[in-house]
């Protein structure tokens, strides 16, 4: 006698995979990781040399997706170096070490604001890598983005500070290319986006290399804290974050995704006031404020 397989019960962690809440439930988790993370870089930044907690964070962030490609029995194979290489550079690179300089001199949550300008780049570099539109909304968006930026970084109150803001800012930029230039590459071509995502990690690693003259490892005030925070910027907030990224991206639309980047710096901020005592002036929430109706705007467009 034969048994319809439709009649048979499904396993449970099928059932679970299908829930309609499980893809928001993950996203706030995500939310809250990726906004804590600020947190967590600040204070590990006290033990390490900047150098240092690169190269450690970026080295296992890149290692743990290499190890997930080839775990899962994917193509190991690059599909496509040259844009990986493009993407990675921009992003595993660039924004990794703009981000980290901007941490060791400037405060966890106005950092966190700061590269969340991501979104206007994105608008602005979509016009000339992808031939995207720019909307009255998107202008107003920019508008509202740029008095929010000249508040913050307060131009007329000299150079105090300007650094770790304008390398938080060009961290936001470095996000904004690489996401563009991911975009473009997956228009013309078919990409698994695991093979991707591990092969530009790993690329964008390699030149990391290069500073090790200048790290310092044996210099690092080792302690539970510090290791513990190390594996949640470097494996938990980095490698499983983007995988869960990729997840989200295959069952919730993307513009809602979007509203992650309103979410978490204001989540940073806070996170950062209550633990670090890093309270913002009025005139920085007022520029924050700005930023974010800005985002808002560039979400919704």
């Amino acid at each position: 006698m034969t048994v319809s397989t439709a009649a048979l019960p499904r396993p449970a962690a099928g059932r679970l995979a299908d829930a309609p809440w499980l893809p928001w439930c993950l996203f706030i988790v995500l939310v809250l990781m990726w906004a804590y993370n600020y947190v967590v870089m600040k204070v590990t930044l006290q033990a390490a040399t900047p150098i240092t907690h690169l190269i450690l964070r970026t080295g296992m962030s890149s290692a743990a997706l290499l190890g997930v490609l080839l775990a899962r029995g994917r193509a190991v194979r690059p599909q496509a170096p040259r844009q990986a290489a493009a993407v990675g550079l921009s992003t595993t690179l660039l924004y990794s070490l703009s981000v980290t300089l901007a941490l060791v001199a400037g405060a966890a949550g106005r950092t966190s604001v700061l590269v969340f300008t991501m979104p206007f780049w994105v608008a602005l570099l979509s016009r000339g890598l992808l031939a995207e539109p720019f909307s009255r909304p998107a202008r107003w968006a920019l508008a509202a983005g740029f008095a929010g930026l000249m508040l913050i970084v307060a131009p007329w109150q000299g150079v105090s500070g300007l650094l770790p803001m304008s390398l938080a800012v060009l961290a936001g930029f470095f996000w904004a290319l690489g996401s563009v230039l991911t975009k473009r590459a997956t228009r013309r071509m078919s990409l698994d986006s695991l093979n991707f995502s591990a092969w530009q990690a790993v690329i964008g690693f390699l030149p990391m290399l290069l500073l090790l003259p200048w790290a310092d490892f044996a210099g690092i005030r080792w302690s539970p804290g510090f290791v513990l925070g190390m594996l949640y910027a470097g494996l938990l907030s980095s490698a499983a974050g983007w995988l869960a990224w990729l997840w989200l991206l295959r069952r919730l639309s993307a513009s809602t995704l979007s509203f992650n980047a309103l979410v978490i710096p204001v989540l940073a901020v806070l996170m950062a006031a209550a633990q670090l005592g890093e309270w913002p002036p009025l005139r920085e929430q007022g520029g924050m404020l700005l930023i974010g109706a800005g985002i808002l705007l560039i979400a919704r467009r």
